[in-house]
């Protein structure tokens, strides 16, 4: 019993860590950036680079994105994190970021260094934007 138990969290666990998490404005300022307290200069407060993924429900290309997304965060399992950010909901953010097309992914390193692209991509092209711009 003890083994289907352990069993049983460690796939809760890798599910976890494969999810994309949907944060709001109070959320993104509490685990990623607090804009409020540093709003001339990113400080990240993750503890590993993260890709923001502003979305909208009805955009085709970010319900595209998602697959590419999830891909990337099992092979960099834990080396960073991605948060959802639905325009609609949260246009405070998409503000911030000035959002105008969809998708928009943000990608932030440990130093607080930004760079985004637009549109969609495949899992490659973000492999190598992770890696010539957040795991350098």
């Amino acid at each position: 019993m003890k083994k289907l138990i352990l069993f049983g969290v460690g796939i809760l666990l890798s599910v976890c860590a494969m999810a994309q998490e949907t944060v709001n404005t109070e959320q993104f300022q509490q685990k990623i950036w607090d804009f409020k307290a540093n709003p001339n200069k990113v400080v990240l407060k993750s503890d590993v680079p993260v890709i923001l993924d502003f979305y909208a429900d009805w955009c085709k290309p970010c319900k595209m994105l998602t697959p590419e997304l999830k891909a990337l965060i099992k092979e960099y399992n834990g080396q960073l994190a991605v948060y959802k950010i639905n325009v609609d909901v949260d246009r405070e953010l998409a503000k911030l970021f000035s959002i105008q097309y969809l998708p928009t992914l943000f990608f932030i390193s440990k130093n607080g260094e930004t760079t985004y692209v637009q549109g969609y991509r495949t899992k490659d092209e973000l492999r190598q934007i992770v890696e010539s711009f957040l795991m350098k």
